[in-house]
């Protein structure tokens, strides 16, 4: 069974370049849209694998959208798209909006490519990691359960739990057998 393609949502107010964004993403189900606040109500309806936001935008600008959108849409890979250098804003991004990779404008359509995969498998990753520690967190329940059943048991009955095994799989009863 094939998967469906990642959901992409592409935020820019340059409309040209939703347009070569989404040519680029083909493979992909991407929504374009072209401010910050339909983005968000979009968000609330629709989930994401990943979304790539341009920097500056009237409105809204990227980092406050993908602060704003990473509350709705936590796992989503989160990318900026700019057209200049700030290190102030980069440093908010990266510490705010927790941002996977910068895009610089004009980008490289090779970079954005990379980028967007590495992106998906790295929510690939983080997913399976999750769902492993919770399988973890699950068995280590279990044991604390069997060990405190085993400590009652102790507590009602001591020796209870303490089996003697024969080399033929049968129970020694008596301690005298162990000789």
């Amino acid at each position: 069974m094939n998967a469906s393609p990642a959901k992409i949502l592409i935020v820019d107010d340059e409309p040209n370049v939703l347009k070569a964004l989404s040519r680029l993403l083909k493979a992909y189900a991407t929504v374009t849209v072209e401010s910050a606040e339909e983005a968000l109500l979009i968000a609330e309806q629709q989930a994401f694998d990943l979304v790539i936001s341009d920097y500056r935008m009237p409105g809204i600008n990227g980092i406050d959208f993908l602060i704003l959108f990473k509350r709705l849409q936590p796992d989503a890979i989160r990318v900026v798209l700019t057209g200049f250098a700030d290190l102030e804003g980069a440093q908010h991004a990266i510490n705010e909006a927790e941002v996977f990779r910068f895009i610089n404008k004009p980008w490289s359509n090779l970079e954005i490519v990379h980028v967007v995969e590495s992106g998906l498998a790295h929510k690939r990753m983080l997913l399976e990691n999750r769902a492993l520690a919770d399988q973890v967190r699950a068995q280590q329940k279990l044991l604390a359960e069997k060990d405190a059943l085993i400590r009652a048991l102790e507590a009602e009955e001591p020796g209870i739990t303490k089996v003697h095994w024969a080399a033929d799989g049968s129970i020694i009863l008596d301690d005298a057998d162990l000789e």
